[in-house]
């Protein structure tokens, strides 16, 4: 009996405090847990805001000012051997269309496939300021947990033509509009 009150404890603090693939429990089909929302790979269907051409990027949520809104939360597929210089521009290009004026770069992994560049939206439902309301990569979860190896694409690598990745890659982004 004990066990199994372990194992019922151990269950409930994973779900409320790792927020990460947890969406049905039984009684809940349906119902979002902790913000985490769909998981199901999704066109964009966020705010519409007119194309820019100036975007600035953020690798921490603390960079982003304060009246930035978070319309867009995607995980974007690259192919192999791509330049850091390629990773800039591919996104900064999907972000400009969106009419994004910053990007928000979490961590990459090794991608499980090389189907070249391909954006998957996860949300938000509805935009929020980033300073207030953001929560981490909760999004596209059981996506991601398939990937592979972390990849290090950070500052040092971010927009250098001299950096190649050496496979496909998976790249956490959310798109803010600042003005």
């Amino acid at each position: 009996m004990f066990k199994v009150f372990q194992f019922l404890l151990l269950a409930f603090l994973l779900v409320n405090t790792s927020g990460c693939g947890a969406k049905k429990l039984v009684g809940l089909e349906g119902k979002s847990l902790l913000g985490f929302g769909s998981d199901e790979q999704t066109e964009f269907k966020g705010a519409t805001y007119p194309p820019t051409s100036q975007i600035a990027t953020a690798f921490q949520a603390t960079q982003v000012p304060k009246s930035c809104r978070v319309f867009a939360e995607t995980l974007v597929q690259l192919p192999s051997n791509i330049s850091g210089k390629d990773i800039e521009n591919t996104i900064f290009a999907e972000a400009g269309k969106r009419g994004a004026d910053q990007v928000l770069i979490g961590q990459s992994r090794q991608a499980e496939d090389d189907n070249g560049v391909q954006f998957f939206y996860y949300g938000p439902k509805q935009e929020y300021l980033c300073s207030e309301q953001w929560q981490g990569w909760k999004y596209g979860y059981s996506f991601w947990a398939k990937q592979g190896d972390w990849v290090n694409v950070g500052y040092g690598e971010w927009g250098k033509a001299g950096y190649h990745a050496d496979g496909p890659l998976v790249m956490q982004v959310a798109m803010l509009r600042c003005q």
